[in-house]
Parts: structure tokens; sequence; C-alpha cells
């Protein structure tokens, strides 16, 4: 399975935390996981602009079969006690009228899924999404607003791939 740096960064767990507005927790082997409180009006929009690009950019990007577009992946929320944990599915592929891919994240709660899986895409529950066209990076509007709560080593990270987010 191919990870994409992007993805490995961070996992989304919305919540209700009360702490701050923004809470990062390390995670030793695996991807950072950043609480954002359901009132999040940033993230709300992040998601919501998602969702209104999906089907006019991403599908129609991931059904061009355009060899300069690569690294398909959906953010999708799976339901928690708590809210939400919103977790990247890659190696996107729409068949049937429906995209399959692989669980690309942890989940840090309970779920029915794990690191590897193969799953159904719930459009439902979509938060976000992405692909590369050469080096330009579409979508990723929940990592723009996230990048607000990396250090500057990992943005230099980020940064050092060449790759331009748009």
């Amino acid at each position: 399975m191919k990870k994409i740096f992007l993805i490995g960064i961070f996992s989304l767990v919305i919540s209700s935390c009360e702490n701050s507005k923004r809470e990062r927790v390390q995670r030793e082997g695996e991807s950072d996981v950043i609480y954002v409180e359901n009132e999040d009006n940033e993230m709300n929009q992040a998601i919501e602009n998602a969702q209104k690009t999906f089907k006019k950019d991403f599908h129609s990007a991931l059904i061009s079969k355009n060899p300069d577009f690569s690294n398909f992946a959906i953010k999708q929320r799976f339901d928690t006690p708590e809210g939400g944990e919103h977790i990247w599915i890659g190696d996107i592929i729409f068949d049937n009228g429906k995209y399959h891919g692989t669980v690309q994240n942890e989940p840090v709660n309970p779920l029915n899924i794990k690191l590897g899986d193969e799953v159904v895409v719930n459009l439902e529950n979509l938060s976000d999404w992405m692909y590369y066209d050469k080096n330009i990076v579409k979508g990723v509007y929940t990592v723009k607003v996230l990048r607000e709560t990396m250090s500057d080593e990992e943005k230099k990270e980020m940064d050092s791939q060449g790759l331009i987010y748009e």
C-alpha cells in the first residue's frame, strides 16, 4: 500500500473538546491526531467546500484517466460516541457507482475499520478529498486549515516534497 505523505501527517477527530479550539495529540509510530470542536467554523467551512466541489473537481478528475493525475484520496467521517473521526481513504477507484479505497490512517477510536482495510466510501460523510495533478495538490481543504497546527519543522518537511497546494 502506497502512503501519501499528506495523509500520514495527521488524523482528524471532531469532538466536543473543551480545552482548546484545536488540540494536537502525538501517537508513537502513528500519525498525529488533531481534535477539533464541532463548532469550529473554519473547519466546517473547509468540509462544506470539499463537499461542494467533490463531483465537479474530484470525480471528474478520477474518471478522466488523465495520466498526470494520481494519489486520489477521500477523507470520510466515521461516527463515534464523541462526534466523529475523519480518516483518509486512498487508492480510490470508482466502480458501479461507488468509490472504493483503502483506509490510510489507524483509527484513534474503536471503529469497525483498521489501517489497510478495503472500504466503500459513504459520500454522506465526505469531509475532504485530494489528488495530485503532477506536483499540484488539489482539494485538501481540511489540511490547509490544520496546517496552522503544524510545527515549523513539519511545515518545512511538507513543503520539501516539492508540491504546490492549490
